[in-house]
Parts: structure tokens; sequence; C-alpha cells
């Protein structure tokens, strides 16, 4: 039985360079990869992170209370939640119903004890030091990419 997941992607404004398009077109491959089920897209266009009241959103949050899927995918955790008070909540309250979050950006999955803690510590410190978090993470994947080729040599 496939999971069941939805789907969620905000754009502030057209004018900065945000494309819902694209983000959508990543959240769907990333699903597709994962052979999940796609119950529904959600989309805010014109939103800001910082604030809960959008319609889309909402409606994600009624469907996850029902129980509609078991997992969100959004292309960052920015897309879903843009300050660590809203995050904290939004992920509290989705795992009252056993519902959890992937960012595909961040490689984050928030079903897991370390996607759990990543997610935590990037609401915990703000957005203002999440930037080094994403290249102290990245440099962590390439370290752990190095020693697996060195080992695979050396082996």
């Amino acid at each position: 039985m496939k999971k069941r997941c939805a789907i969620y992607c905000r754009v502030s404004t057209s004018n900065l360079g945000q494309d819902i398009d694209r983000q959508i077109h990543e959240c769907h491959r990333y699903a597709e990869m994962m052979g999940y089920e796609i119950v529904e897209t959600y989309q805010d266009e014109g939103f800001a992170r910082t604030t809960r009241n959008r319609p889309s959103l909402t409606k994600l949050i009624k469907d996850a209370r029902q129980r509609k899927f078991s997992m969100v995918i959004s292309d960052e955790l920015s897309r879903f939640a843009g300050t660590p008070v809203l995050l904290l909540n939004l992920l509290e309250e989705l795992k009252l119903w056993n519902v959890h979050i992937v960012s595909v950006k961040e490689s984050i999955d928030t079903s897991t004890p370390m996607g759990e803690m990543v997610s935590t510590l990037i609401a915990a410190m703000g957005t203002d030091l999440v930037v080094a978090l994403k290249m102290l993470c990245c440099s962590f994947r390439i370290a752990n990419i190095s020693n697996s080729v060195q080992d695979a040599y050396v082996g």
C-alpha cells in the first residue's frame, strides 16, 4: 500500500523570482520517486511566510485532522512555515494526527528521529542561522560520500 501524501507550495509574490510551478514539479517528482500516492496539492500564492492565515494551509490542516494523508511534502520548510514559532506549532499540530513533513531541498523527513531533530533545530534557530545549518548539512553529506568512495577503494 502506497503512502498517501499531500503537497504544499507557497509563494509570497511573483516578482521575487519565486516559482510555484517549479515547487509543484519538484514535490511531485519526489513523491513519484518515493512511490507515494499524492492525495492533493495545496498552493497558496501571495501569502507571506509569517502568517498561518492561508486558505490552502487551513484546508491542509483540516484534511490532516481527517487523516487523508500521512505526509506533507514541501519544497523547503520556509515554504510551509517561515517563522520559528509557526514552524514548531505546525510540526506539533500535525504530529498529533501522525502527519509528518518532508522538505525536498533540505532532505528533511520528520518521520525519522534525525529529521525531527533537524526541523526542530531549524525552527529554534530562526531563519538567520538556517543558511549556516544548510551549509553544514551539505558539508556533512559531501564528507559522507567522500568517506564511502574512499572506503570502497581501500576496502
